[in-house]
């Protein structure tokens, strides 16, 4: 039996419900006939995880198409390339919005189409930032590894809050639908007008007097819808805490416990912020070596959670994939501490490839454990169907 789930909380797998909240309007009035409408091509023979499986697939593409044209995310591609940018990302979205439908029509749902469609998820989120990078040029700088982070934010702590309240909330503006919105018209621009449309300063822009334009700092289009996800996340992250501490008052638990599940998220973020601070050879030249290890080690993380929460296990703190992290900033602040940097220079590439190998791996084998530990106790199959809809 795997480690991830302790054999006394399998029986919760039979128990779980999905509960779910979208007050997306762009959902309910746009594109909610879109997606009834779309599902309807998939043959009921068709696992809905394949279905989550097939739309991620096309994330890899898009990505490997960024490292091909602009792996320094901030070449100027060929405009095709961001138009394909534009549909990889929109099919992905579309499959990763229907594969819930697709497993209500073959009456195959589980808490494990959830573990994998959020494990997928997790996995893609911080790619698909990379890509954004690439369409609005901002290229190996803070302002990518800010875009990414506010994304992984969102995300924890989305799925933070549906462990807590055991609903998954989505808001009037959220990632899933709006999001993938949003990048596939920004593609969109890119490809049409020229990646150089994003380095147009707004603020020039503004309907104010020269004098006061003047005083103002420069801030691209780019720059300004990064900025915005930052302000935006304020909020979210507000009403994430306040759906927690309302669930846990209506159960008479601890308010202050729930919240200090966001201490080791937090205190990542921040030693792989202070690991670039020390490191600026790898923000400005590795970047996408260094994001993709990370990337790995944060869905590890959100997918412990996913598995809590579908077993009733508990809150899973402190785990193996902040092993690389700590250590990758140790090494970093070695020289303030007066001792020896092991990985310094170009040897720190080095240590960035051997912490993505050892989060890959990790990652893998947590996969393909829960995958298999699931699969055995309710006698199903993750990407076929086993057992037939019976009217």
């Amino acid at each position: 039996m795997a480690p991830y789930i302790p054999q006394n909380y399998l029986p919760n797998l039979k128990k779980y419900k999905y509960q779910a909240i979208d007050k997306s309007l762009i959902s309910k009035y746009v594109l909610a006939s879109y997606w009834n409408h779309l599902v309807e091509i998939f043959p009921l023979w068709m696992a809905a995880n394949m279905v989550t499986l097939l739309g991620s697939l096309h994330i890899l593409v898009a990505m490997v198409l960024n490292q091909v044209y602009a792996p320094n995310l901030q070449d100027e591609c060929p405009r095709w390339v961001y138009f394909a940018f534009a549909a990889c990302v929109w099919i992905y979205g579309s499959f990763d919005a229907v594969d819930g439908k697709q497993a209500r029509r073959t009456g195959t749902a589980s808490p494990l189409g959830e573990l994998f469609d959020h494990g997928c998820d997790s996995l893609v989120v911080s790619l698909i930032m990379l890509l954004y990078a690439t369409v609005c040029q901002l290229g190996e700088t803070w302002w990518t590894v800010a875009l990414v982070f506010f994304a992984l934010t969102n995300f924890y702590m989305s799925t933070m809050e549906e462990y807590h309240t055991h609903v998954l909330f989505l808001g009037y503006f959220s990632g899933p639908v709006e999001g993938i919105l949003c990048f596939t018209l920004a593609a969109l621009a890119s490809g049409v007008w020229g990646p150089g449309f994003w380095a147009t300063d707004l603020v020039q822009l503004l309907p104010l007097p020269a004098s006061v334009l003047a005083q103002l700092p420069v801030l691209t289009m780019a720059q300004s819808v990064v900025a915005g996800m930052g302000v935006a996340l304020v909020p979210t992250v507000y009403t994430s805490f306040s759906n927690i501490a309302r669930a846990r008052r209506e159960h008479q638990l601890n308010v202050a416990s729930a919240f200090a599940d966001s201490v080791p998220f937090a205190a990542s973020i921040g030693s792989v912020i202070v690991w670039l601070w020390e490191s600026p050879e790898v923000l400005s030249n590795h970047l996408v070596l260094f994001l993709s290890f990370v990337g790995f080690a944060f869905s590890y993380i959100v997918g412990r959670v996913i598995v809590a929460h579908v077993t009733g296990a508990p809150f899973p703190k402190l785990n193996r994939m902040h092993i690389p992290v700590f250590l990758g900033t140790f090494n970093a602040l070695a020289p303030r501490l007066g001792l020896t940097k092991i990985f310094a220079g170009s040897n720190e590439v080095v240590l960035i490839w051997m912490c993505l190998v050892y989060t890959g791996a990790q990652y893998a084998h947590f996969a393909l454990e829960v995958i298999d530990t699931i699969c055995s106790y309710l006698d199903i199959n993750c990407l076929t169907i086993k057992h037939k809809k019976t009217n």
